[in-house]
């Protein structure tokens, strides 16, 4: 019975592992099944600079990478990084905030949205880009005029994502909750917000690239630092290996802030539960 049981153990233990290997196998198939793609154009990209293309348009990776470690080692980049980073942040922040507030006060009140929505239709059809000039007058050439304009871009996409997710709660579940005996309150953290969640969650990625949009146009435009400044000079000067070293940079920033972007949707969103593993492959 024992040499039962242990050959019994033995079998367990072996088929946990080869599970484990066999995931562990998948995963690193499914990296570098993501990873080939961009393998390739890199491959292609250092190949065709100076055959197919002249190099003082497109540079090469390998420029690149030096270049970056130059501009690291040497401690030229900090102070871009810096400006840059606060006009993310803030601008980010101050664009959601204003968002999911304004969203979630139109979407519970259907007589303000018939009143103001008209008006932010109107506002957000106006390309943002044009307002650059005019926040710089207002607001001077320094971090503020970024912060606005990444502001007003963010605020939109978040607005119309609360605003749609806060429309869409069953209203007979409200009726429901009333009836037992809810306040206002309670119907607003246990009801509305649980429903606009996952809608909070996808504008707040979504807006992610705007904001570096709207921060990087406004260093084009004017400024004292930042890395718009610095791609805009590398451009000026005719070094593209700058100016593909500030956009690497750049999407470090975007890719950092969807990795923790992730995280707080994953954690706030834990309660989710899904019907399927993912899109069907053909």
């Amino acid at each position: 019975m024992n040499e039962q049981k242990a050959i019994n153990d033995v079998a367990y233990q072996s088929s946990t592992a080869s599970n484990g290997l066999a995931a562990i196998g998948s995963k690193t198939v499914q990296v570098a099944v993501k990873l080939l793609p961009g393998i390739a154009l890199l491959i292609f990209w250092q190949w065709a600079s100076g055959r197919l293309i002249k190099e003082i348009y497109v540079s090469k990776p390998t420029a690149v990478i030096a270049r970056l470690y130059e501009l690291f080692a040497s401690g030229e980049i900090y102070p871009h990084l810096w400006v840059t980073g606060q006009e993310l942040v803030l601008g980010y922040v101050i664009g959601v905030a204003g968002g999911v507030f304004a969203g979630y006060a139109l979407g519970r009140s259907p007589r303000l949205a018939r009143i103001f929505e008209p008006y932010v239709m109107a506002f957000y059809g106006i390309p943002k880009i044009a307002l650059a000039p005019l926040f710089i007058i207002w607001f001077g050439i320094g971090i503020g005029s970024k912060v606005a304009l990444a502001s007003i871009m963010v605020f939109f996409l978040v607005f119309y994502n609360v605003f749609a997710g806060v429309r869409s709660v069953d209203r007979e579940l409200v009726n429901l909750t009333l009836v037992m005996g809810a306040n206002q309150r309670q119907l607003t953290y246990h009801v509305f917000l649980p429903a606009a969640a996952p809608f909070v969650m996808l504008g707040m990625r979504l807006a992610i690239p705007y904001s570096v949009i709207g921060v990087i146009v406004g260093e084009f435009t004017s400024s004292i630092q930042g890395l718009g400044l610095f791609i805009h000079e590398a451009s000026s000067t005719y070094d593209p290996a700058g100016v593909f070293a500030g956009i690497v940079i750049l999407l470090g920033f975007v890719t950092i802030a969807n990795l923790i972007a992730g995280a707080i949707e994953r954690r706030l969103l834990r309660w989710r539960t899904f019907s399927g593993s993912g899109p069907i492959d053909a």
